[in-house]
């Protein structure tokens, strides 16, 4: 005899998709080739010889590191991967974890 035929298998729990944090990813040669227009629509601002961007406000939560960096920003973000901050930081800008404010 066979008890209990459907407690092996795929069972377990499942957060609801609320709870759940989507990333929004925006690698960092995206970011650097759409800096142009950022710096018009006034979502980036310039800052001496430093552009400094909030990518929480483009809807983004996460700075990756795909692509090169070829001029300073200072990139606000909730969270950033190590290559992209070594990018900022070899082309003379930096990031800023932010907590949900702005830069």
């Amino acid at each position: 005899m066979v008890y209990a035929r459907d407690w092996y298998g795929k069972h377990g729990f499942t957060r609801h998709p609320s709870l759940v944090v989507q990333r929004k990813v925006i690698n960092i040669g995206e970011l650097d080739e759409r800096i142009d227009e950022l710096l018009k629509t006034g979502l980036a601002r310039q800052e001496g010889d430093v552009i400094r961007v909030d990518i929480t406000a483009l809807g983004f939560n996460k700075l990756g590191g795909k692509g090169r960096v070829t001029r300073k920003l200072v990139v606000a973000a909730l969270e950033a991967t190590e290559n992209a901050v070594r990018k900022l930081e070899e082309a003379g800008g930096a990031f800023v974890k932010v907590g949900g404010g702005g830069v």
